[in-house]
């Protein structure tokens, strides 16, 4: 009987450490399904319209220079021609379940998408462009700040009196409407006796600025200075007066950040003075470090609005960058 009880007792301590095992090892298998759960994935990925435009051949420039300055091993950026396009991006990378996402959005058309990668608990940073969605962080400079520094530099300059074109840019949407909107409610509070006359684009080029610039100059005989809200538009509208041979014009303004239109500025010989405000490709750097930061546990602010700066020959040289493609 004694042995029969030694065996009962040695058969039950068996049967409780085997049950103690299996217990543990259903543990470790739900401690490693929630390490999986959701993405995992380190991969950095920035979605670009297409470069149609000499700007945006700057922020895809500037977003791997950013990648790289981080030292991402995993990153691409991604560019596409239409809305319907890079909506289809977007909804490929939530399948791909991709670690974060840099959004320059063609409109808010692609705001479906973007709430696409928000429920798929991905971070996104929306650089530029607003989507209706809830992101993580939206990043871009000031357009109101552009028309206002903009508008305050020319009349502090004319001294208050004299004729400024202004060159709208309707196909641009918000971008022209915000900066010429704020230029001319800063000339009409501060500035009332500087007269306005409107000029219209059909895009920003160098070409088109050409054209409307030669219309203008043709239209009006007086015109002290040329309020431009592009960089490249400034160009064709610096050649236009240069063909002109007209010695009114004083001042010509831009907008951007162009490695061109800097040269110019600091080469320029004329007795025209060319300035421009900063709407730097090079912001969507700090889109990609916000992006990266979310990824690492990191908090980020919801907007970041990056402040504007008149650049003029004596302070150019500080956002010169020769290996710029814009």
């Amino acid at each position: 009987m004694k042995i029969k009880k030694s065996l009962i007792i040695i058969m039950t301590l068996l049967l409780t450490v085997v049950l103690t095992a299996c217990g543990g090892s259903k543990s470790n298998s739900s401690e490693k399904s929630k390490k999986v759960s959701g993405t995992d994935s380190k991969t950095l990925v920035v979605v670009l319209p297409a470069a149609d435009h000499g700007w945006l051949s700057g922020v895809s420039y500037y977003a791997q220079k950013e990648c790289k300055d981080l030292g991402l091993k995993d990153y691409k950026v991604i560019t596409s021609n239409n809305v319907n396009d890079q909506a289809s991006q977007l909804e490929e990378l939530v399948s791909q379940k991709v670690g974060a996402i840099v959004l320059e959005p063609f409109t808010d058309e692609v705001s479906v998408s973007a709430k696409k990668v928000v429920n798929a608990k991905i971070p996104l940073v929306v650089f530029d462009r607003k989507v209706k969605a809830n992101y993580n962080q939206f990043i871009s400079g000031s357009n109101p700040e552009i028309g206002k520094k903009s508008a305050e530099y020319l009349g502090n300059n004319l001294n208050g009196k004299g004729t400024i074109a202004v060159l709208n840019v309707p196909s641009s949407g918000s971008v022209s409407s915000e900066r010429v909107g704020s230029f001319k409610k800063v000339m009409k509070g501060k500035y009332p006796n500087i007269k306005l006359v409107d000029m219209t684009a059909d895009s920003f080029t160098q070409e088109d600025g050409l054209k409307t610039a030669k219309d203008m100059l043709s239209a009006n005989k007086q015109v002290d200075a040329i309020f431009s809200i592009d960089d490249e538009s400034s160009m064709g509208i610096l050649q236009a007066v240069k063909e002109s041979k007209r010695n009114d014009i004083k001042y010509i303004s831009g907008v951007g950040g162009s490695q061109n239109y800097f040269k110019k500025i600091k080469n320029n010989k004329t007795d025209i003075t060319l300035f421009t405000a900063t709407y730097s490709p090079s912001m969507i750097g700090e889109a990609v470090k916000s992006a990266h930061n979310i990824m690492e546990g990191k908090k980020v602010k919801k907007n970041v609005v990056i402040k504007t700066n008149i650049v003029t020959k004596n302070n150019v040289e500080k956002f010169v960058n020769t290996k710029s493609p814009y």
